[in-house]
């Protein structure tokens, strides 16, 4: 789970059929089931699963032979993952089946442990989302938009709604943007402070 939200996702965790069932809705993009569960048949649940919600399942085993296989496949997986594997293998695994399954989003990876989800208007940490105001997105979503420069604060202001903007506004919402995605507000590296001319960003983006 820990190398998955390295890479910006968002993991839930179910050691039974029982809790999988609570979990599991509409709004999960990809199942990762383990066929090994002390309450149940991991097939079946795939089964009840995908024709549900058509929900994209990856299926991890330490069943090798073919049947198993074609069992697998028969109950709705999309991938299957025969134990030991290495994480990098599942994340890849994981990576090119979301990519089948749904359209491609507009990412962007900031720095080495920020996702800007632009689309979706959301940004996560560590694969947790970063509660943010409209605002303070903008503001950062700005600076991603930017990033080769130094932002002025005249420019970040056509960024932020409200009727009494100033640059004294735009200083209040880098502040407390600081305060979210970085890992130290008192020694930002992210966002960074260019004297006399704006803001700039302080890390690299990746597609």
């Amino acid at each position: 789970m820990t190398y998955l939200r390295r890479e910006g996702y968002t993991v839930f965790y179910a050691a039974t059929i029982a809790e999988s069932l609570k979990l599991i809705s509409s709004d999960i993009d990809l199942i990762v089931l383990d066929l090994m569960l002390p309450d149940g048949q991991g097939e079946d649940l795939c089964a009840h699963v995908v024709g549900l919600y058509n929900t994209p399942v990856i299926m991890l085993t330490s069943k090798r032979s073919e049947q198993s296989k074609i069992n697998g496949f028969a109950s709705g997986a999309d991938d299957y993952l025969a134990k030991p594997f290495s994480p990098r293998e599942l994340v890849a695994r994981v990576k090119a089946v979301l990519k089948r399954s749904r359209p491609v989003e507009n990412v962007i990876h900031i720095g080495k442990n920020i996702t800007m989800y632009v689309d979706k208007h959301t940004v996560c940490k560590n694969g947790t989302e970063i509660k943010l105001t409209p605002n303070e997105y903008k503001v950062l979503h700005c600076l991603v938009s930017n990033s080769k420069a130094v932002v002025s604060r005249d420019k970040l202001l056509e960024y932020i709604d409200s009727p009494d903007a100033s640059d004294r506004i735009v200083d209040v919402h880098i502040a407390h943007l600081r305060q979210k995605p970085e890992d130290d507000p008192k020694k930002p590296e992210i966002i960074k402070t260019v004297y006399s001319q704006g803001y700039s960003l302080g890390v690299e983006l990746h597609a």
